[in-house]
C-alpha cells in the first residue's frame, strides 16, 4: 500500500487520543495535505476528529510503513478548529449557511449532525461565541473548541 494521493494532495495520518466515553469512533483520520518538502505538509482540509490541528498549518509527518504519519504542527496557520453536533439534522443547511455567512468554511461528516468548522484568522472568536453558546443553551447543537488560534 502507498500513501494516498490526491492531485498534490497526501493523506497525513494522525493518531486519535479517545476519552473516558471512548470518543471519537476512531482510532486514525487521514487528513489531506500539500507536500512542502523536507518531511513538511500544510493541512487542507478541515480536521473532524484531530485535537490541536487546523486547515493551513504547517506540520511534520514521517513516512511509517508506507504511510505518513502525523508527528507535530511546526508552524500554526491562525486558523482554529470547531465542532458541531447540530441535534435535528433538518437544521445543519441553516447553521451551515450561519456559519458560512460568518465567514467559515463546513465539512459535513458522515456522522449525522456532525460538521466540523474552519475559523480564519479574519473571524474573531469572540464575534462566534456567543452565537455557539446560545444555539448550545437552546439546545440547537453542541460543540467543541478542537484547535484555538492563538490572539
Amino acid at each position: 500500500m502507498t500513501t494516498p494521493r490526491v492531485d498534490d494532495r497526501v493523506k497525513v495520518v494522525v493518531k486519535l487520543e479517545k476519552d473516558e466515553d471512548d470518543y471519537p469512533p476512531a482510532d486514525y483520520e487521514g487528513l489531506w495535505a500539500r507536500p512542502l518538502g523536507e518531511g513538511l505538509f500544510q493541512i487542507d482540509n478541515i480536521p473532524f476528529f484531530a485535537r490541536g490541528i487546523a486547515c493551513g498549518d504547517v506540520i511534520s509527518a514521517s513516512q511509517v510503513e508506507q504511510e505518513l504519519r502525523f508527528l507535530e504542527v511546526v508552524r500554526p496557520s491562525g486558523h482554529s478548529t470547531l465542532r458541531l453536533i447540530i441535534h435535528d439534522e433538518q437544521d445543519v443547511p441553516s447553521v451551515k449557511a450561519l456559519l458560512e455567512r460568518l465567514g467559515c468554511s463546513i465539512e459535513r461528516s458522515h456522522i449525522p449532525g456532525l460538521i466540523s468548522v474552519d475559523v480564519p484568522p479574519a473571524v474573531p472568536m469572540a464575534t462566534l461565541k456567543p452565537i455557539l453558546d446560545e444555539g448550545e443553551a437552546q439546545e440547537r447543537w453542541g460543540y467543541e473548541e478542537a484547535c484555538l488560534a492563538s490572539p
